[in-house]
């Protein structure tokens, strides 16, 4: 069969600033590289069109679609940019009204029937990889749905659900990603050593902590890891068959193994791979031994989630991280000229201007965080603070019920406290002035997002000023 593999333009809706989410965001689906690498060693023709990457609408996106002549279309969403898959489903059924359209990711794993828009054929619910060979099969034989594990499909014009899906526990038996099927020229992120053409790849699946605002739901809370000697294979493959040699791990933690990312680390170097990487991870989940053995590997950046200051928000979203490793993994990192983001929020349980006021004060006062952002909380369907958000726990109330404003920038979908979504708008430019108005923090905006960033940030940092008062921009409160 020919299988096509879609992942439509979705930064459009953010307007001006879609070029920034442009250059910050666009990165390889690596999840449809893995269903395409498994089509194709079961001998299906695959062809997967990036059309965030490669600048397409969906008419230009239909068009080579229907060119191809695909048995079977795939398209991926998240929770904010679900009803952009939806939009491009329903133009490719007017196109192509006979050819079965599947929906898969996060968003329709934790709704389900909830989310199977009736112009989906069939869902995946959950890991895809060990159902969708047995799907393709069924498929093209005309064979019973039944019995493919962990999908969804319509019998007698109701949505049956056939059962979880098998969880991959052997991540070794899954192929190297098809990743010669993008175009991986376009995948470029800037840095503070300069834009690198990067490639996407994951080592460890599963999350075992309990952060209210993230949704376990598709890898699940069971940690299985890839094995060193594979990772780096499959990091020998990209450098020799695309030149790539920047990597960002997707790992939800990174170092949750300290042992096993030494250990890729020791290997990189073993073998001479001439590479930089980044990643995330937990600021407790490092030491100097670590940092020192990551940035010899070829480490650049580095992202902590630091979320909040105030000891209650920190309490309530089950954030449990010293403050005070977050001082020390800066200086660590900032010792061994690795770039460091901290990222905060507003707009979690307990949160009011004063505990804001807090993070800020924390983040203006140590010259260690060289980078931080402020995004608004999201209660993304099957989080722990979606469900406090629904029974109003902690002065929280869901405000909105349109997933496509269900994100992270000039948006907010909760009140909290006496704190409505509009304030929380204003609060986070607000904070984005108080971080960014010192001056030694926009060299790095430079470096990272060139001149066109600069202009933004100073774009923005202009248009709060001269709105009016801003909240905390008082001297004393800069320290100045």
């Amino acid at each position: 069969m020919k299988i096509s593999l879609l992942f439509p333009r979705w930064t459009g809706v953010y307007g001006l600033l879609s070029v920034l989410a442009e250059k910050a965001s666009t990165w390889p689906p690596l999840n449809l590289c893995y269903l395409a690498a498994i089509a194709e060693k079961e001998g299906h023709e695959v062809r997967i069109i990036d059309g965030q990457a490669e600048g397409l609408q969906n008419e230009e996106i239909i068009e080579q679609t229907a060119a191809f002549g695909p048995s079977v279309i795939g398209i991926t969403s998240t929770t904010p940019f679900h009803h952009v898959a939806v939009e491009l489903a329903r133009q490719l059924k007017e196109k192509m009204p006979n050819v079965p359209i599947v929906i898969g990711g996060a968003h329709i794993t934790v709704l389900k029937e909830e989310g199977f828009d009736p112009v989906f054929d069939y869902a995946f619910v959950g890991e895809a990889e060990a159902s969708w060979p047995v799907f393709l099969k069924q498929l093209g034989s005309g064979g019973n749905m039944r019995e493919v594990p962990g999908i969804m499909f319509r019998e007698g014009g109701k949505a049956h659900f056939t059962g979880s899906a098998q969880r991959i526990d052997d991540f070794d038996a899954l192929p190297v990603p098809a990743r010669h099927l993008l175009r991986m020229e376009c995948y470029k992120m800037g840095t503070l050593r300069g834009t690198k053409q990067f490639a996407t790849i994951m080592t460890v699946r599963g999350c075992p902590f309990n952060c209210i605002f993230c949704s376990t739901h598709v890898f699940g809370r069971k940690v299985r890891k890839r094995s060193p000697a594979l990772v780096i294979e499959e990091m020998k493959s990209v450098i020799r068959d695309f030149g790539v040699h920047h990597f960002i791990f997707l790992d939800d933690t990174l170092t949750l193994d300290r042992n096993h990312f030494m250990e890729i680390c020791r290997l990189i170097k073993q073998e001479k791979l001439d590479i930089t990487f980044e990643g995330s991870t937990r600021a407790n989940l490092v030491d100097e031994e670590l940092i020192a053995c990551m940035a010899g590997a070829g480490m650049v950046r580095i992202s902590f989630g630091l979320e909040s200051a105030d000891e209650l928000v920190r309490r309530l979203m089950k954030k449990e991280v010293p403050l005070e490793s977050y001082m020390e993994a800066n200086r660590l990192t900032n010792r061994y000229g690795i770039e460091t983001l901290n990222s905060c929020m507003i707009g979690l349980p307990g949160d009011t201007r004063d505990s804001i006021r807090k993070t800020l004060a924390f983040l203006r006062k140590s010259r260690e965080i060289k980078q931080a952002n402020i995004s608004i909380a999201v209660p993304y369907p099957g989080t722990e603070l979606n469900e406090m958000a629904k029974r109003g726990d902690h002065g929280l109330r869901l405000m909105e019920s349109d997933f496509s404003k269900f994100r992270r920038y000039n948006s907010a979908v909760m009140q909290v406290g006496d704190l409505t979504p509009e304030d929380l708008i204003k609060l986070q430019n607000d904070a984005f002035v108080s971080i960014y108005i010192v001056p030694w923090r926009w060299r790095p905006v430079l470096k990272k997002s060139g001149l066109l960033g600069l202009v933004f940030t100073f774009a923005r940092l202009f248009k709060s000023l001269i709105r009016g008062k801003v909240e905390f921009l008082t001297n004393r409160q800069l320290g100045l």
